[in-house]
């Protein structure tokens, strides 16, 4: 891998992280059923995420591939990054709020669709659907696990809403595990020798073995006590995230967007 693919791939995580989480807790506030003490904290949070993105975004090379898209991809990071600022400030003041959520979620993971179409891999549309993926598993996984803090301190809070994140992370590693044996199934040559060991690591503990932590989490959530859930889904978050730094590092080593 060249040193201009590991900011890109510094610039993914971050941006999947940022977009998919403020996407699901947009969702889940939209739904209902947690208390302004998580919702805060994750505004917060977001905010710092997404200065951590702005400084990946403008610290990425141009004149290589995957910056030919940069003219719309720089806009929408912009617009992203803007978008966290103005539901911190909507939270803060309790003014309606999950439509910017949302909205700006969605402005995050079109940003990654536009660094998806500038190429580094031999097929843009499964590469971009990978990356959207990514934000959903990182953002469920992550606002999940955090959220299971707060029934440590609100123990009459409803599950619903972990349990609804839960589902939605499960249902995003399948979908990963499906875009996995797709691509492996157009260009999996390019996953030989040594890189076929890290291609099936991606698989195992980046998609199946998050997909069993967050079963069981869903299982122990059935509990009076969700701390047995908030610690799967901390191994969970640890395995998605190392999932998603491999999936978008062998794919630009490759051009195989798994």
């Amino acid at each position: 891998m060249s040193i201009e693919a590991l900011f890109f791939v510094n610039w993914i995580f971050w941006a999947a992280l940022s977009a998919g989480t403020l996407l699901l807790v947009g969702i889940t506030e939209w739904l209902g059923g947690t208390t302004r003490g998580y919702r805060l904290f994750m505004a917060w949070l977001l905010v710092a995420f997404a200065a951590v993105l702005l400084l990946s975004e403008l610290a990425l090379p141009a004149g290589v591939e995957a910056s030919a898209t940069s003219e719309l991809r720089r806009p929408l990071t912009l617009l992203f990054v803007a978008g966290t600022v103005v539901y911190l400030v909507a939270s803060l003041a309790r003014w309606p709020r999950s439509g910017i959520a949302i909205g700006s979620g969605l402005i995050g993971l079109a940003a990654l669709v536009t660094l998806a179409a500038a190429g580094g891999s031999s097929n843009a549309a499964l590469f971009a659907g990978q990356l959207v993926l990514a934000a959903l598993a990182l953002g469920s996984v992550n606002a999940a696990m955090l959220l299971g803090h707060w029934y440590l301190v609100t123990p009459k809070l409803s599950p619903a809403p972990l349990r609804r994140l839960m589902v939605i992370l499960v249902v995003t590693l399948v979908l990963q595990g499906i875009g996995f044996t797709i691509a492996l199934a157009i260009g999996g040559a390019g996953l030989e020798n040594g890189l076929a060991v890290l291609t099936w690591l991606r698989l195992g503990v980046g998609i199946l073995l998050p997909i069993v932590a967050t079963i069981l989490a869903i299982l122990a959530s059935n509990a009076a006590s969700l701390q047995a859930s908030t610690g799967l889904l901390y191994i969970g978050l640890a395995l998605v995230m190392a999932g998603s730094i491999a999936g978008a590092s062998l794919t630009y080593l490759t051009g195989v967007p798994v």
